[in-house]
């Protein structure tokens, strides 16, 4: 009698499953396979010297192709930087620091399970520094920037492609 009424207890039945689900839930956690957290972006920063590290700087990268935005945290005394979590894309960066807004002009590739190094000058050749930075990006914010970029393809695209019939009286 003290089986049957153990075995149809609510509370056995409970105490069952509850010891079920906490053998196996973690079990299942384990079991998967975790993707990666992202890759990552570490370097220094440099003055124009490109000797004297910048401290304070932040350094921001841009995903080309969904526009998303990642910053690190201000660089310490040895101008080092790091940017964590970057999912796979290309990306361009920029610099903010006391001298001003750095843009570089080329496009990175970043792979999201591996760590990238760059480190960068913060010197003005070639790329928009300082009161320059101000400026108007000439076919980001200049529609006539742009007419000029879809022509010049279409003309080359049309030149490439366009081929004159020679002239035949059968034709």
């Amino acid at each position: 009698m003290f089986m049957n009424s153990v075995f149809r207890s609510k509370v056995l039945v409970v105490v069952l499953v509850a010891a079920f689900v906490m053998l196996v839930a973690p079990v299942r956690e384990f079991a998967q396979a975790k993707a990666p957290a992202g890759g990552s972006l570490v370097g220094f920063v440099y003055a124009k010297d490109m000797k004297t590290p910048v401290a304070n700087a932040v350094v921001k990268i841009r995903d080309v192709s969904s526009a998303k935005e990642y910053d690190s945290a201000p660089t310490d005394a040895n101008g080092m930087y790091k940017i964590a979590g970057i999912h796979e894309g290309r990306y361009i960066l920029g610099v903010t620091g006391a001298a001003g807004n750095f843009n570089f002009d080329y496009v990175m590739l970043l792979k999201a399970t591996d760590m990238a190094k760059l480190s960068v000058a913060l010197t003005p050749g070639g790329q928009m520094s300082g009161d320059d930075a101000k400026g108007k990006s000439f076919f980001k914010e200049n529609w006539v920037g742009l007419v000029i970029l879809v022509l010049a393809v279409g003309a080359t695209l049309y030149g490439y492609i366009h081929k004159p019939e020679e002239a035949s009286p059968i034709r």
